[in-house]
């Protein structure tokens, strides 16, 4: 208890890093509208726009591969100083876009609108992380802060997201969605406003100059990106386990009423808000970064033991399988996440925060776009072997993330996260 105590008194006092304040409250606003907006928009693109399944799930593809082809380029422009003014741009085209969904019924128009809106609002997600990684201060420890914030705006709009599902109803989902523009358009308020990211003026002093030109001279290390970007699309499949598998495993292989999910569903967001603000402080070297990230295949992999087992225990035990194999999931995401922020944040230099997080979006991306129907296929299909293959892959992703690291910091180089 003595423990616990010291624990929560710990995160009540801790702080998240200077400036990084306005862009923090807009995150906890606009996930609010945005976990909202993911939760009715199947629903919304089924039973009222008329979508057939096939069309409804291409057109949420097409939202997802738009942010993977946005990523890089973004990036590029926020290691130029242009930063802010993109995230602005990107914020205000999506408050158009996500309005437009609940006006547009024309099955084309609705794919291109969510594909457009996918990219933008993907943009704005890149500005926002890379702003927060180069913040003064530790770039883990404010990330961390952004996936807390946002895990708070996505549980309380999922709750907003019952009373619209309820009512299913073309005016409500357009009031909605409206609504939600508005809060687009004050992230593009606040992304101008904020002080981080701006472009940096020069010194006057011939030895800053020359520091300057040096740096700007020194290549990227774009293999460590592309390494990054790959082993994030392989260990961030717990998004998928969460929302696709765990459903359809309690669905089609236990005896646990399906509202069952809701209860797990709070177990994982109240560990994540609650944790990942201290698992972050592991990943404040590149060091412990790699920990944590090669670490969370564990337990991802744990987790599929559990899951793999729970149609073959007795049903007065499959409530615990369940329950265990979620927290060993939690845990495979809390460190995911801290190991990934930890690499994006201690391997860039100043003016490379956008491509490392722009690299971190790009695997997040691709996860999201084919991960449900990559692993869901695999599963249905192969309801035994299927585990073992999906564990070969998570250790595929483990052992691609040992290479990130240049050959210096594999070498023994500790690098701390950066003070800009």
């Amino acid at each position: 208890m003595r423990r616990l105590g010291s624990a929560l008194t710990a995160l009540a006092g801790a702080r998240p890093p200077a400036g990084t304040g306005g862009l923090l409250a807009a995150t906890l606003v606009l996930s609010v509208g945005k976990g909202t907006f993911l939760a009715t928009v199947m629903v919304y693109l089924l039973k009222t726009a008329g979508l057939g399944t096939l069309a409804a799930s291409t057109a949420l593809s097409l939202w997802g591969a738009a942010s993977v082809a946005v990523a890089f380029p973004v990036g590029a422009l926020i290691d130029r100083g242009r930063g802010r003014e993109t995230g602005a741009v990107s914020a205000l085209v999506t408050a158009v876009l996500v309005p437009l969904t609940g006006q547009v019924h024309t099955p084309w128009l609705l794919m291109l609108v969510l594909c457009a809106a996918g990219g933008f609002d993907s943009a704005g997600n890149v500005v926002r992380r890379g702003l927060i990684a180069g913040a003064a201060g530790s770039g883990v420890a404010g990330l961390a802060w952004a996936r807390t914030i946002t895990n708070i705006g996505f549980a309380l709009g999922a709750l907003v997201s019952v009373r619209l599902l309820s009512a299913n109803s073309a005016s409500g989902y357009a009031l909605a969605y409206g609504v939600i523009g508005g809060v687009y358009v004050l992230m593009a308020v606040c992304f101008l406003l904020t002080p981080l990211g701006a472009r940096p003026r020069k010194a006057a002093a011939p030895a800053a100059d020359a520091a300057d030109a040096a740096g700007a001279g020194r290549p990227r290390d774009r293999r460590s990106g592309r390494l990054l970007a790959l082993s994030t699309a392989i260990l961030t499949v717990h998004t998928t386990l969460l929302t696709t598998v765990l459903p359809l495993w309690i669905t089609q292989h236990t005896e646990v009423p399906v509202s069952a999910m809701g209860w797990l569903f709070m177990i994982n967001t109240l560990i994540t808000i609650g944790g990942q603000i201290s698992v972050s402080r592991l990943a404040a070297t590149t060091e412990g970064a790699l920990r944590c990230f090669r670490g969370s295949a564990f337990w991802t992999a744990a987790c599929c033991v559990l899951l793999g087992l729970v149609g073959h225990v007795p049903t007065t035990l499959q409530v615990g399988f369940l329950v265990a194999a979620t927290v060993a999931l939690t845990a495979g995401e809390l460190l995911e996440a801290a190991g990934e922020w930890g690499l994006s944040a201690t391997l860039a230099t100043e003016g490379e925060h956008g491509f490392y997080q722009s690299a971190c979006v790009v695997g997040e991306a691709t996860q999201s776009a084919i991960g449900p129907l990559l692993v869901g296929t695999l599963l249905t299909a192969l309801p035994v072997a299927g585990w073992v293959l999906l564990m070969g892959g998570i250790g595929t992703g483990r052992y691609v993330a040992g290479r990130v690291l240049p050959n210096t910091a594999r070498a023994g180089e500790v690098r701390p996260a950066p003070s800009l």
